[in-house]
Formats: C-alpha cells, structure tokens, sequence
C-alpha cells in the first residue's frame, strides 16, 4: 500500500471505529475486574491474597503470548489474528460466568489473556499499515485517547457491575464476539498477500529478522521509553489510591475520580497529538513527557495537599498524552514494514512488563519506606531515564 492510499483514509468510517474499540478493549481484561476482586472472596471461598490470581494469570498468559502474536500477526495477517483474539476473548469471558471452582475460573482466565493479548498489537499495526505521515501519528493519538478514555471508564463500569452480582462483569466480554463479527464484515485484510512459506519457514525467517531487529539501538530505546512509562502508569495506579486513603481519608469514589482525571487529561492530551509534534520534535516531545511524569511523582511525595496532590494529577496525565502517541507512532516506523507486527507485540509485551513491576518493586519500597517513598523512588527513576536517554543522545552527537 503506497503512502497516497496510506493518507487517504479517513477517521470517521466505521471501519476505523472498529479499530479504536479494538484497541479499547485491549485494556479489559483487568480494569474491569479489577474493582470485582472483593466480590469474588465470598463465592469461590479463596483468600483476598488468592483472589488477585485472576488479575495475575491473565497479565502472564497476555505477556507470554504477545511474541507469538506478533509471528501470526505478520505471517497469517491481521484479519484472522484480530477475529481469532476477539473470539476467545468474548468466549473465555463468558465462560467464567459459569466457573463452578477458582481453579477453572484462573485456567479460564488464563486463555482470555491470551486472547485479549492481540488486540492493541492489531489495531496498532492496521493503523499502520493505514496511514502515514501526521496521518499515522494523529490516528495514534486517537488510539492512544481511546485506550486512556477506556481504562478510566472501564475501572467505573466494572464496580457499578461488581455491585450487582460478581458474573456481571464478565458478561461484559461477551461485547467482544459482537466486535469480531463487526471487524469480519467491515475490515479486509491491510497485510500483503501472495504468501507461499510454510508457517514453519515463516517463523524461522520471523525470528532471525526479530533478532536483528532486536540489536538496533532504536528498537532498544523504545522498548525502554515503554518499560519506563508504563512502569510509571503503575506507580499511579496501584498506589494513588493508598495516598488518598491513608493521608487524605478518602476512599473509594475519591480514587476512581482521581484516576479518572489522569486518564482524562492525558486522553485530550493525546488527541492533540499533531499539534505538539507542529511545535515539538521527537526528542523534545519525549523529554516534555518523562520531565512532567518524574515532576509530578516526585511532587506527590512531596506535598499534602488536596490541591497540589491534583495538580500533581494534571501534570502526570499530561505527561502521559504527550509520550504515549509519540511512542506509539514511533514504534511502528522503527523497523521495516515487514517486522511491525513482532516489534508492537514485543512492545506490548514489555508494556506488560512494566505494569507487573510496579507494584512488585515499588510495593518493597513501601515496606522499607513509605507510600510518599514510593512516588519518590518512581520519580527518580523516571528522572534518571530522562538524564541517562539526554546523556546517550548527546554522545552520539559527538564526532
């Protein structure tokens, strides 16, 4: 698809919807569950330890499985991979409506990860194979907007459903099968086709082109700027809602709508994205990015304040907008067209990565400190990045 037909194509087709819904689905799996875990205690008779299981399996299964989505992705195309994601998707997630044991419930959400695990790496590479130019990056933000829009409604939508019954939410991944009949009857195949290899052939020549691609340096620096950035959205995430409960006396709506105003702004932040890259260029937009994401960490730790806690909010969310579409964009132009497919799905397998040690890592310094110390030692580790990534590009400036 040359870049003419690439520019061509416009936001508001259905088509197009499809593809952000898709990539708005891709974070589901656990914000929507999320806010049910306590409901789960009482029917399955499990521990409050045991129950955050359902969260775990499905974390793993999608970041074991994102490697060997992103092989079927370029090898079978992003049409069956897409149908094939959104049905097992909505399958397993219905399925668990019905769990008779924890034990099935976990396998059952075990295969759901490994479904959802394709959703964003799809809706990535068709906005690629798509667009380019302020095209592709406009069309990025819109994915980035939609994907932030969702993980602040998603978390509100599952404990309104929690509040009912714990099946409730499941039933909402059954939306996913109606999804993939959508994408079966509006999206054509965007991949090349005339593909003669075996699969066997194909997965040979997938891993020694991935290996390769895996020794470039700005393959290598993406996949940092993503293991930073989301190993911040974590520290937020996990531990925002701690500050306002133990510092602040508030509890439960208080959390939602403070997480809800990070995804806010950094969704209007993201739409914007054409717009910032007019002002800034790439590097300046990263440096924008993580600069107010370790400012705004490090000021939680330091004030106590209603106010300057929410003004810490703002600049984290706007941080976020403008990294997440840069990141985004540039993850699909970093390596030949051929390889995009395995470097979004390894993207969004480090993307994993990221969210799994946040609360790992970060939960240990709150043991050894505190929670502001928490959002101290993620400040600093997001400064660092920001001071070792200025430091690397300058000596390669160096004759």
């Amino acid at each position: 698809m040359d870049g003419n037909a690439k520019a061509a194509q416009p936001a508001w087709q259905p088509r197009m919807i499809i593809i952000l819904i898709m990539g708005g689905f891709g974070v589901m799996g656990g914000g929507l569950l999320a806010p049910a875990l306590p409901s789960l205690v009482e029917p399955f008779s499990v521990s409050e330890t045991s129950v955050g299981l359902v969260l775990g399996v499905y974390t793993f299964a999608a970041a074991a499985s994102l490697p060997f989505t992103g092989l079927l992705i370029d090898s079978l195309g992003r049409r069956p991979v897409a149908i094939g994601c959104l049905t097992v998707d909505g399958l397993f997630g219905l399925l668990c409506l019905a769990a008779p044991t924890f034990e099935i419930l976990l396998v059952l959400r075990f295969m759901q990860g490994i479904g959802i695990a394709g959703l964003i790496p799809v809706a990535m590479t068709v906005i690629s194979d798509w667009y380019s130019g302020d095209n592709r990056l406009h069309m990025m933000g819109l994915l980035s907007s939609t994907i932030s829009f969702s993980a602040v409604i998603i978390p509100l939508i599952g404990g309104l459903l929690a509040g009912m019954s714990w099946r409730h939410p499941f039933g909402v991944y059954g939306l996913s099968l109606l999804l993939a009949l959508l994408y079966y009857i509006w999206i054509p195949e965007t991949a090349g086709l005339g593909r003669t290899a075996t699969l066997l052939c194909q997965a040979e020549r997938h891993v020694a082109n991935l290996k390769l691609a895996l020794k470039m340096r700005p393959v290598q620096v993406i996949f940092a700027h993503c293991l930073v950035m989301y190993f911040s959205l974590y520290a937020v995430v996990t531990f925002l809602p701690i500050v306002l409960s133990s510092i602040h006396k508030l509890h439960g709506p208080a959390a939602g709508i403070a997480l809800s105003l990070q995804g806010v702004i950094a969704t209007l932040m993201a739409s914007q994205a054409v717009k910032v890259k007019r002002i800034l260029p790439y590097t300046g937009r990263l440096l924008l990015g993580f600069a107010l994401i370790s400012a705004a960490l490090t000021a939680i730790s330091l004030h106590g304040s209603i106010g300057g806690l929410a003004l810490s909010i703002v600049l984290f969310g706007t941080g976020m907008g403008v990294l997440q579409p840069t990141v985004y964009n540039q993850t699909t132009t970093v390596a030949d067209e051929e390889l995009t497919g395995s470097i979004v799905s390894l993207f969004n397998t480090v993307k994993f990565i990221g969210m799994t040690l946040a609360p790992v890592l970060l939960g240990f310094a709150h043991r050894c400190w505190s929670i502001k110390g928490v959002f101290a030692v993620s400040g600093i580790a997001s400064l660092l990045w920001l001071l070792l990534h200025l430091v690397s590009q300058n000596c390669r400036r160096q004759p």
